[in-house]
């Protein structure tokens, strides 16, 4: 019996190796598949991130292996999930405004509304506070309506038939 040259036995084996390397028996990126396409079904129905089926492609992705080179695609849909399910912070109950020469009756008022909401969140009683909450929404109230009715220099309105000087 004759044995194979050494090299043609190196090259069987090595084209062996290859063969069998493409081969990966790597799961992640059909689990990412499945994922992604449920993310996408959801994103199509429009569903509140709250919605408890974004938990379920949440854990598809979570499934997909820690060694696979699909997972740095599923982290970042795990991030952009995650993002999204965080709550929103609260709408200030003011904006801060302007006092002093040249402030327009609109920034004053919105400087009095921020004053009343700082005097809110720094009071220590339920019966002061609930008296600011009272003075703050007529102050925001207040505000609105000059909002509203205030315009910037240049823009002023006149009435029908008068014409801007």
């Amino acid at each position: 019996m004759r044995i194979a040259h050494p090299r043609t036995s190196a090259a069987l084996l090595l084209a062996g190796l290859l063969a069998l390397s493409g081969c990966s028996n790597d799961p992640g990126p059909e689990q990412l598949k499945k994922a992604e396409d449920r993310y996408q079904e959801l994103i199509n129905q429009n569903l509140p991130s709250q919605d408890p089926a974004w938990s379920e492609v949440a854990a598809q992705f979570e499934a997909v292996p820690k060694e696979s080179k699909a997972r740095p695609e599923a982290e970042k849909r795990l991030a952009a999930l995650k993002a999204a399910q965080e709550k929103l912070p609260p709408r200030p109950l003011a904006r801060p405004g302007a006092t002093g020469q040249g402030a327009s009756e609109v920034e004053a008022k919105r400087a009095a509304c921020e004053s009343l909401a700082k005097k809110m969140g720094e009071s220590r009683s339920d019966a002061t506070r609930n008296l600011l909450r009272k003075a703050l929404e007529t102050c925001q109230t207040d505000l609105v309506q000059l909002e509203a009715n205030s315009h910037p220099p240049g823009e002023e309105v006149h009435p029908p038939g008068e014409a801007a000087h």
